[in-house]
């Protein structure tokens, strides 16, 4: 018997899977095919600040940077490598946007003699940002948990415990991302999006990493570096998958053409001598149309429309008056950001369900649901 078990074990479950056990709770952790083993196995595991002015988003992205990259290094310093990163401006952020927070801009003269392979290019240096190995990370934030390796087709309720598999526990924290949710919430509209990395050797010296519309890595331990990008959007309406991007179709048939996107984009940042790709990885990382994250407890749709049917035309009940599944949490659309986000999400999580510390309403089940309520009503 557990105090909780946790469904998926990307950089979301393996976060609060660590959050709960340093809190002396018995946790388990279950994934279909292993730890970091979809999206965040392929994510390239930058940990970059938001550039642009204050707003409640970039904000929320700069106060989990700094709180993931204190835990990470405090977790595991050899496994986090901080050297900075160059931003490079393009359609999405320009020099202006770059330069909001008066970060060191770099010329490309001054590039070029910290290493000659970097080709005419110039950007903003922000020392705070570096880059972790996702699967290492995971696996040291589960080390004292059980895991299980399984596929949890549905979960049972009965006299107070839920049942997966075989696997008991009294609460249950969904961190599923795109995967088919074993909880129905329709207001949590995930939309999957692509993501590719590869690992590859080369000669070049890279001082930092470097971002434009693609990010590569500095020099790893083993002299690798990692080079990703969030690729594409699907462009269907709310899709879960039910297998792994290395069985998709929709994968494997475009895989090529991405590589090639990132290795052309990569080059027209720095040369990248003697360069030989050993690995890719692909992954469909879960986003909502906010880009917020969303944690909390799940809410019953279903039952509380019923309870409370003038929430469909606007009626603001409070939170305690909804109807919740019983013990069901989640942690999920952390989307491109999932290692700047998870450990912060997880804090956030543990100090609710620990505590009963209130969760922040831009990233609650709450905002989500009555969004959601209004926007269907017939």
């Amino acid at each position: 018997m557990y105090d909780y078990l946790i469904i998926g074990a990307g950089a979301a479950g393996c976060s609060i899977a660590h959050f709960l056990k340093k809190a002396g709770k018995n946790v388990a952790i279950i994934d279909r095919d292993g730890v970091a083993s979809g999206a965040s196995g392929a994510a390239g595991a930058f940990l970059s600040p938001l550039a642009g002015k204050k707003n409640l988003y970039n904000s929320f992205v700069n106060d989990s940077l700094s709180f993931s990259l204190d835990f990470y290094k405090k977790l595991s310093s050899e496994s986090l490598i901080k050297r900075g990163v160059l931003r490079v401006a393009d359609k999405n952020f320009s020099k202006e946007t770059l330069n909001e927070l008066k970060n060191e801009h770099y010329s490309s003269k001054k590039l070029q003699t910290l290493c000659s392979d970097f080709k005419e290019i110039e950007g903003f240096f922000y020392k705070n940002a570096g880059h972790i190995n996702p699967a290492e990370i995971s696996k040291k934030m589960i080390a004292e948990c059980d895991f299980y390796k399984k596929e949890i087709v549905e979960l049972t309720y009965k006299e107070g415990v839920y049942e997966a598999d075989g696997v008991r526990a009294k609460s249950v924290i969904l961190t599923q991302g795109v995967s088919s949710s074993l909880v129905d919430a329709p207001y949590i509209e995930i939309n999957p999006i692509f993501g590719l990395r590869l690992d590859a050797k080369t000669t070049t010296k890279i001082p930092f990493n470097i971002h434009k519309s693609i990010s590569i890595s500095t020099n790893k331990k083993d002299n690798t570096i990692a080079i990703g990008a969030t690729q594409q959007r699907h462009d269907s309406t709310q899709m879960l998958c039910n297998t792994s991007c290395d069985k998709c179709s929709f994968y494997v048939d475009d895989q090529k053409a991405q590589v090639e996107y990132l290795l052309k984009k990569a080059y027209e940042l720095i040369e990248l001598k003697d360069l030989e790709v050993i690995k890719t990885y692909k992954g469909a990382r879960a986003s909502i149309k906010s880009y917020f994250p969303v944690v909390g407890e799940l809410i019953d749709y279903e039952a509380t429309l019923e309870k409370h049917p003038s929430i469909k035309n606007g009626t603001k009940i409070p939170k305690e008056s909804l109807l919740y599944h019983q013990n069901i949490y989640i942690i999920n659309a952390l989307g491109s950001r999932g290692f700047v986000f998870a450990p912060y999400l997880a804090k956030i999580l543990s100090q609710y369900l620990l505590e009963k510390k209130e969760i922040a309403d831009e990233i609650s089940t709450q905002k989500l649901f009555f969004k959601y309520a209004r926007k269907k009503r017939d």
